[in-house]
Formats: structure tokens, C-alpha cells, sequence
């Protein structure tokens, strides 16, 4: 068997290389479209930690059933007094490998491409439509 040592010789599964090459080379091939390659990061995601996936989509529809606004999944801020409005929740390990993949001029991450990302992805949305 042969073993695949990153930078600092640390050991690491061949199809986590594989899942990194894939997704550079889905970028190169996408140019400025962000969206094949984010929907990968989530079935690379949820094939290297069907685990930790499945408990974050359980963790989405906890927070939506315990805010006390559980139509708007709103909570009251105690610093200000206002209420907060939890709209997405997307694992931080997929924020993760797409920060690396895109930078913050590639892609910036502003209401916009959360806006998007809602639309896309509806399952990571927490907040619901009146």
C-alpha cells in the first residue's frame, strides 16, 4: 500500500487527495461559476463524514424547533435586546475547503452569495418564509 504524506509528513487517505484534485481541477474547468464546485464540497463532505453530516442536519432542525420564535427561528439577543434571525448554518468543515479553494476576491462571501447559497441549498436554511 502506498502512502501519500502531506508537507509536514503527516499521513493522509488517498481519497482526500483525490477529493482535492477533483476539486481544483472542477474549479479550473467552472472559471468564474462557484456553484458545481460548492455542491461538490458537500458530496465530498458527506462521503468522508456521512457521520458528522448527518448529526448537522439534525443540529439544523434543533435549532429550528428551539428558538423561541420557532416559525422565524429568532432569539433574543442579550447584549442588545433585539432579536437575532438565524438564516443559514453550513458545516465549517465545507466553509472550510471552500475558502481554500476560492479567496475572498474570488468569492466574497456577502449577502448576496448567502442569499444564493439559501436558494441552492435549501436544506442548510434555518430560518423559514413566513
Amino acid at each position: 500500500m502506498t502512502k501519500i504524506y502531506d508537507q509536514f509528513g503527516i499521513p493522509r487517505k488517498l481519497e482526500h487527495v483525490n477529493a482535492v484534485y477533483h476539486l481544483f481541477n472542477l474549479k479550473d474547468k467552472n472559471g468564474s461559476n462557484p456553484w458545481p464546485v460548492i455542491e461538490e464540497c458537500f458530496k465530498v463532505f458527506e462521503s468522508t463524514n456521512p457521520t458528522q453530516y448527518n448529526s448537522h442536519l439534525i443540529y439544523i432542525d434543533d435549532i429550528k424547533e428551539t428558538r423561541k420564535d420557532k416559525k422565524f427561528a429568532s432569539t433574543k439577543d442579550p447584549n442588545t435586546g433585539g432579536y437575532l434571525r438565524y438564516t443559514l448554518d453550513i458545516p465549517e468543515k465545507v466553509m472550510y475547503m471552500i475558502r481554500v479553494i476560492y479567496s475572498p476576491e474570488e468569492l466574497p462571501m456577502n449577502k448576496q452569495f448567502y442569499l444564493e447559497f439559501g436558494r441552492r441549498f435549501p436544506r442548510y436554511k434555518v430560518a423559514e418564509k413566513q
